[in-house]
């Protein structure tokens, strides 16, 4: 029976091929343990202990800017849908949160799901580009207990969805994923690049239809990006 630890614990064993990715070679980034959550993360600091996920860190950015400039939410969008069209990337308009196109599901929870479908129970993929950006609106009712209670917990939020699908016959895979991700953190957002984390972990959707490895961004106690690699 499949399960998420497992899984990740499978993916752990071969971690170089998993997660340690071009970028990481050349930036001369350090794969260390949290001693705090055991999780392994990268990082660019070397004097740095803990992975920076909360609650291992606690917010760094409340109070102060350590980016650039400032963006609302909409600002945010239009710089990361700039920043990847000029990378290659087609722009779509997002699909609704009434997932008619997977009669499994009810909700759209992750902007990959605008792509899933079933053929006679096999998960086949359908995109109107290749590679592509979308701001998908998402529907989620795990943390319910928590919204109001936290201000870090929602049912709604819109996922700025990178997508590029076929490789290598087509689109980019690992390696040109995180470059572009890390370009957009440090040099448009500004970020410095020892104030980020990369940490490994493993994504999957509910019903194990797909999953993969996932390298999650982390700044000042953040999660600013989760990669998810499908294979």
């Amino acid at each position: 029976m499949l399960t998420k630890e497992g899984l990740k614990k499978e993916f752990e064993k071969n971690w170089k091929k998993h997660y340690e990715v071009e970028l990481f070679r050349e930036k001369g980034f350090i794969r260390k343990k949290c001693p705090n959550c055991g999780k392994n993360f990268w990082t660019l600091d070397p004097d740095r202990k803990l992975c920076g996920d909360p609650p291992c860190e606690n917010y760094g950015f409340i109070g102060k800017t350590i980016t650039k400039g400032k963006w609302d939410y909409i600002e945010t969008w239009k710089q990361f849908e700039k920043f990847f069209v000029k990378e290659g990337h087609t722009s779509i308009p997002r699909y609704p949160v009434i997932d008619r196109w997977r009669p499994d599901l009810f909700f759209t929870i992750a902007s990959i799901q605008d792509f899933q479908r079933l053929d006679q129970g096999n998960m086949v993929f359908e995109y109107p580009a290749n590679p592509l950006v979308v701001p998908q609106v998402c529907l989620r009712f795990n943390d319910i207990s928590n919204v109001g209670v936290t201000g870090r917990h929602h049912t709604s939020f819109i996922m700025s969805g990178q997508h590029a699908f076929g490789y290598p016959k087509e689109g980019y895979f690992k390696d040109r994923c995180m470059e572009l991700n890390f370009g957009f953190l440090h040099r448009v957002m500004g970020i410095p690049e020892t104030e980020i984390t990369y940490i490994e972990d493993l994504w999957t959707m509910p019903d194990f239809s797909a999953f993969g490895p996932s390298i999650e961004a982390f700044s000042k106690g953040l999660e600013l990006v989760n990669h998810v690699f499908m294979q």
